[in-house]
């Protein structure tokens, strides 16, 4: 990847960052609120500081290599310049991770505010940008009337517009007194054109679409434009439909994307529905699911897990073995697994877990919509489905 900072946020970026293992070095996260009651919107000077005191002090109890360590003091160095050079205008807050050692950094420019919090590990910690995709899906928007149509995509809060259409549609044989064959005929001629114009703007969104990292595909303009326009979408593309919102072709971008929030709001909770009530299904019925921190574990080690359930931003501190990697949320004092080494803290458990999860193939899903998260809460606040059952 290199060094890049970007303002756009995509699940094939986050993904890419999960994947990220720089092998020998270490990667520092690190999620930064960006202060804009202050001249000029700066990152809170004493909040990084902080965090940056915090690492450094925890370098003394990590067991690194010399170049490890090196390279990890100079991340902190590098994610101090970078919350220097970042301004308001370039969003709420900023996601940076650092492998100084293997010469890569990752600037990701957040529309929204988070945790401050400084992280080091093996990999990129990206929980905080997968939940927030979970959160925002990124929809490709196509409002259409008999005539015009646009194409908006908005992620995040945002909106932008990439694409405008307009048809030559002839105008409606007024209405009122006797209608012969000649107006019938018209008539039969203006629905052409305008079905030559819904099929235009369904190519052009099967066309957007597939060349864009869209989650979704969202509907708008008046019903019976939507309704033709749903009916003549590609067989591959109605599978992504993920709703309609009412807003007219000449909506301004922020009506948009406040009609695509309420949308994806809506969805979300479906969702998380949908996918406690398997789990409980899963765990009580099939015996193809488990519920709580140990079980989960549990099954993740066997590589039985296929998808795994995480209530908002639980964590909990845990063990892990240097040697063979093992993790445990016990008190063992040797690694019961290779029986090399002796167990060390690791202060986030829940984050070494999903990204084990991940190389797995497994998929996260993070819960945040009520009630599903609470009802997630009540068993352990995370769980798994299963690809077999645990015998």
């Amino acid at each position: 990847m290199g060094k890049q900072r970007t303002p756009v946020l995509t699940r094939r970026q986050v993904e890419d960052l999960a994947r990220f293992r720089p092998i020998p070095y270490f990667v520092t996260t690190l999620y930064l609120d960006i202060d804009r009651t202050v001249p000029g919107g700066r990152a809170r000077p004493g909040a990084l500081k902080g965090l940056l005191r915090e690492a450094r002090a925890g370098l003394e109890a990590r067991n690194l290599t010399r170049k490890q360590r090196q390279s990890v003091e100079a991340d902190l160095g590098v994610l101090e310049r970078i919350a220097r050079d970042t301004p308001a205008r370039s969003g709420k807050a900023v996601a940076a991770f650092v492998a100084s050692g293997a010469d890569w950094e990752q600037v990701f420019d957040l529309p929204w505010p988070v945790k401050s919090r400084l992280l080091i590990g093996e990999t990129p910690n990206v929980r905080v940008l997968a939940a927030a995709l979970d959160e925002h899906p990124r929809y490709l928007v196509v409002l259409t009337d008999r005539a015009r149509a646009r194409l908006v995509g908005v992620h995040l809060g945002r909106a932008h517009q990439f694409c405008e259409l307009a048809s030559d549609v002839p105008g409606q044989v007024s209405e009122g007194g006797y209608r012969g064959n000649a107006e019938r005929g018209i008539d039969r001629h203006i629905e052409d054109h305008v079905g030559k114009h819904i099929h235009k703007v369904a190519e052009a969104a099967r066309e957007a679409f597939g060349e864009r990292d869209f989650d979704g595909l969202v509907l708008g303009g008046p019903a019976e434009s939507v309704a033709a326009l749903r009916d003549g979408l590609s067989p591959a593309l109605r599978p992504h439909l993920a709703g309609e919102v009412p807003v007219e072709v000449t909506a301004p971008l922020d009506q948009v994307a406040a009609a695509c929030e309420t949308l994806a709001v809506a969805g979300r909770a479906t969702r998380d529905a949908g996918l406690i009530d398997r789990l409980v299904e899963a765990v009580e019925a099939t015996g193809t699911g488990v519920t709580g921190l140990a079980a989960t574990l549990g099954a993740l080690r066997r590589g039985a897990v296929a998808s795994l359930l995480v209530a908002g931003d639980y964590d909990q501190p845990g063990l892990t073995c240097p040697e063979c990697g093992f993790l445990s949320v016990g008190d063992e004092k040797d690694c019961p697994a290779c029986g090399r080494g002796g167990m060390r803290p690791v202060p986030y458990l829940v984050r070494e877990i999903v990204d084990r999860a991940t190389e797995t193939g497994a998929q996260t899903w993070h819960i945040s919509s009520e009630p599903a998260m609470r009802r997630l809460e009540a068993r352990g606040a995370i769980g798994a489905l299963l690809r077999f059952r645990l015998i």
